[in-house]
């Protein structure tokens, strides 16, 4: 009867043991990150080799995105301060913000073709089946000065649609404020509080020399001012 007992002891510390031992990581079914069914649009970031992009992806593509989002098995994994992936120089992130909708967004960080992580709320997670996000980037247009003088024409009916082909960062805070690098001298600048209204300013800017973007430096609303007035100031 004693040997019975210790043998049942052990078992039960041996399973206990091991469900402890995998008690920080995630199966595809346990869905600590996922997308829910409920949210219809989801924003995404891509950033790689110093370069920015921006754009929602919705329909069959997010479907998609929300499977693959699944299928991902991951564990906790924690760092140092100042040695995370994020602190890593040369890696690819997407960062994915669901609008419209209470959910926290989460990031997928690549540093190599098996050092991947997901991040969300703080929390690192290091992905043992990683892949590429199964999204396609927007073909993106230049955004030229001549393209600027050209939306310009139109004035007060200009919108943020108008300018949907442009690569933009969202550089705002509690706003919707894109920004749309064209060349070393200029760069453009859209505001608002909703993106299905007109916009509160569309600026073309001059940037300092320094060749970093700050909202202080000379500008023109261009639906109510002369973009070659402007660029002709400049260049006196």
């Amino acid at each position: 009867m004693k040997k019975q007992l210790i043998l049942f002891l052990t078992l039960s510390f041996l399973l206990a043991f091991a469900a402890c031992g995998t008690s920080g990581s995630n199966s595809a079914s346990d869905n600590l990150i996922s997308i829910p069914d409920s949210v219809t649009e989801v924003e995404i970031t891509h950033i790689i080799s110093g370069t920015e992009s921006q754009w929602t992806v919705d329909g069959d593509e997010l479907e998609t995105l929300k499977n693959w989002i699944l299928r991902l098995n991951y564990s906790v994994v924690q760092f140092e301060a100042g040695h995370s992936p994020g602190d890593e120089a040369g890696g690819e992130a997407y960062r994915f913000d669901m609008t419209g909708a209470d959910h926290p967004g989460f990031s997928y960080v690549i540093n190599g073709p098996d050092r991947c992580y997901l991040l969300m709320d703080g929390n690192w997670y290091s992905v043992s089946n990683p892949s590429n996000p199964p999204i396609t980037e927007p073909q993106w247009e230049e955004l030229t000065i001549e393209k600027v003088k050209g939306l310009a024409k139109k004035g007060d009916a200009l919108s943020w649609s108008d300018f949907e082909p442009y690569r933009h960062t969202d550089i705002g805070s509690g706003l919707y404020i894109y920004f749309y690098e064209i060349d070393e001298k200029y760069c453009l600048v859209i505001g608002g509080g909703d993106l299905q209204a007109a916009p509160l300013y569309i600026r073309l800017v001059l940037k300092p020399y320094d060749h970093e973007f700050l909202d202080d430096k000379a500008y023109i609303e261009i639906r109510t001012e002369n973009v070659d007035d402007f660029i002709n100031r400049q260049n006196n």
